[in-house]
C-alpha cells in the first residue's frame, strides 16, 4: 500500500502537468455563472441540467450547448433536486407534496408530469430510454422501484427487507448498492428476464455502482482503501477486474495526448478556413 502511495505521489503531478499543458488552448464553456449555487449536473447530448438555488429554493435549470441558451425546467416554490436526463426527458426528486416524489419534464412538449406521488419518500432517479428507477421508502426501508413511461406502470425492482439504494440503469439492467449481507454489495436486476443477481459479494464493502453496456464499475474497499473494480456481465468471470496505478497513469496520459492532438487539428483546420475566407 505504501508503495502505491509513493507511486501516486510521483505519477499524479506528472498527469496533472500534462493535462495543464495539453488543455491550455482547449475551449472552455461556462454553462452557468450565476452568483447563487448550482449543483449536481447531468448531461445528455447537447443538454445540461442541474439543481439551482438562485430563486431561494432548489429548482432545475438547463443549458443548450448548441444554442448557448439557458432555460428553467421547474419554477415550483418547493425544492427540486438530483436531476437526470435521457433524450428529451428530465427527471428529478420533488418535495412539493411535503415528501420527496419523482417528477419529470418533456423538453419537446414543455410538459411537466408526476412519476410517483406515493406518501413516502422517493429519491435520486436514474433514467434510460423509457425506464425510470429510484430509491423508494414506502416499505419502511430503502427499495428500488421503477416506472415505464410507455405503459405508465410502476413496478418494484427489489423489495428485500434490507436497504437498497443508489440505482443506475443501462439497457435492461439496473444495478444498485445492497445491504442484505450486512455490508455494502453490488446487486443487479435484468428487466427482460425479471431476475435479480449479485454482481459482487466480496467480504468488504462495494459502493456507488455505475453501468455502461455490459460493464459495471464501483468503489471497492477489499484492499483496505478505496479502489475501482468492475465486472463484465456478458462473461462468466469469477473475479472482477481492477484498475492498477500503472494502468490509470497510462490511460490518463494517452487520453490527454489524444485530446490535445484532436484540439490542435481542429484549431489548424479553423485557422486555414479563416485564412481562405480572408482571401
Amino acid at each position: 500500500m505504501n508503495r502505491n502511495i509513493n507511486r501516486l505521489k510521483i505519477f499524479l503531478p506528472v498527469v496533472l502537468l500534462l493535462f495543464a499543458l495539453c488543455t491550455e488552448n482547449l475551449k472552455k464553456t461556462p454553462i452557468s455563472t450565476n452568483a447563487s449555487t448550482q449543483w449536481d449536473p447531468a448531461i445528455y447530448g447537447n443538454i445540461v441540467v442541474w439543481q439551482d438555488n438562485r430563486d431561494g429554493n432548489w429548482d432545475i435549470y438547463g443549458f443548450n450547448l448548441e444554442t448557448g441558451a439557458e432555460f428553467q425546467v421547474t419554477a415550483d416554490g418547493s425544492d427540486q433536486e438530483n436531476p437526470a436526463i435521457y433524450r428529451d426527458i428530465v427527471v428529478w426528486q420533488d418535495d412539493r407534496n411535503g415528501n420527496w416524489d419523482i417528477y419529470g419534464f418533456n423538453l419537446l412538449k414543455k410538459e411537466e408530469f408526476p412519476i410517483t406521488e406515493d406518501l413516502s419518500d422517493q429519491w435520486r432517479p436514474a433514467i434510460y430510454e423509457d425506464i425510470i428507477v429510484w430509491r423508494d421508502h414506502r416499505n419502511g426501508n430503502k427499495d428500488i422501484y421503477g416506472f415505464n413511461l410507455l405503459t405508465g406502470e410502476e413496478f418494484p425492482i427489489t423489495e428485500d427487507l434490507s436497504d437498497q439504494w443508489r440505482p443506475a440503469i443501462y439497457g435492461n439492467v439496473v444495478v444498485w448498492e445492497d445491504w442484505r449481507n450486512r455490508k455494502y454489495d453490488i446487486y443487479a436486476y435484468d428487466l427482460s428476464t425479471s431476475k435479480e443477481f449479485p454482481v459482487t459479494t466480496n467480504p468488504e464493502n462495494q459502493e456507488a455502482p455505475a453501468i455502461y453496456e455490459d460493464t459495471v464499475v464501483w468503489i471497492d474497499y477489499r484492499n483496505s482503501n478505496a479502489d475501482i473494480y468492475g465486472c463484465y456481465l456478458s462473461t462468466t468471470l469469477s473475479e472482477p477486474f481492477s484498475y492498477s496505478m500503472w494502468g490509470i497513469f497510462l490511460v490518463a496520459t494517452i487520453s490527454v495526448i489524444l485530446m490535445y492532438r484532436k484540439e490542435k487539428r481542429k484549431n489548424t483546420v479553423k485557422g486555414r478556413s479563416q485564412a481562405e475566407s480572408a482571401q
